[in-house]
């Protein structure tokens, strides 16, 4: 287990680049983001997903699991073509604190996609995020490592002593985390806020 201390308004593009050969390795690793910490795999390594799910303790076809991407752009395989006013209120709150439940394409690894056929899209609006997505190149699979009820309870350092035998590496930021993202779905034209987040959303 490695701890890497990352600057949250500068990273290091040695330090990011460590984990994404991490990623790239199949290893989960563990990183603050614009809400509250998480953990994240690649998605497109079998092995790795089930590490995370296993983490969790989750199914990963009946769990609800979130892709943090870069941009609509990155985001834009994962998920079905969506309806105009649908794409235009999600453009208006992201980057943003916010996770969208989607329809998933076909494009999205089917020993994960849930049996409701969504997934969870977050683009998020933090420097040290963008970063590692720029350099992976591709969605990263996530999930918070703190429960709603550990919130304010749980340091890093639980965390590490928590975890250190399953994620390879954690990233400590010079910032205070956030609270849990707001997470929005949709059906039948009707916009539902399953969870309220740290920001309203914008209509």
């Amino acid at each position: 287990m490695q701890l890497l201390k990352i600057h949250h308004q500068n990273p290091s593009p040695r330090k990011v680049g460590a984990l994404v050969d991490l990623l790239n390795s199949g290893q989960l690793i563990g990183y603050p983001t614009d809400s509250l910490y998480a953990v994240g795999c690649d998605p497109n390594n079998k092995k790795a997903v089930l590490n995370l799910c296993k983490l969790k303790g989750i199914d990963p076809k009946k769990a609800d699991l979130t892709f943090l991407c870069r941009d609509m752009a990155q985001a834009a395989f994962l998920i079905r073509q969506l309806d105009r006013s649908t794409f235009k209120l999600i453009r208006k709150n992201v980057p943003g604190p916010f996770t969208f439940i989607l329809p998933a394409s076909r494009e999205t690894p089917n020993f994960f996609r849930n049996k409701k056929k969504t997934v969870g899209i977050r683009i998020p609006n933090h420097i040290f995020l963008r970063q590692l997505l720029d350099q992976f190149g591709s969605p990263i699979l996530t999930t918070s490592l703190v429960k709603e009820s550990e919130v304010y309870d749980l340091g890093l350092e639980d965390l590490i002593e928590r975890y250190r035998h399953q994620i390879k590496s954690f990233v400590e930021l010079d910032e205070k985390l956030g609270t849990p993202s707001a997470v929005v779905a949709f059906q039948d034209d009707e916009i539902m806020i399953l969870r309220e987040g740290p920001e309203p959303l914008i209509y």
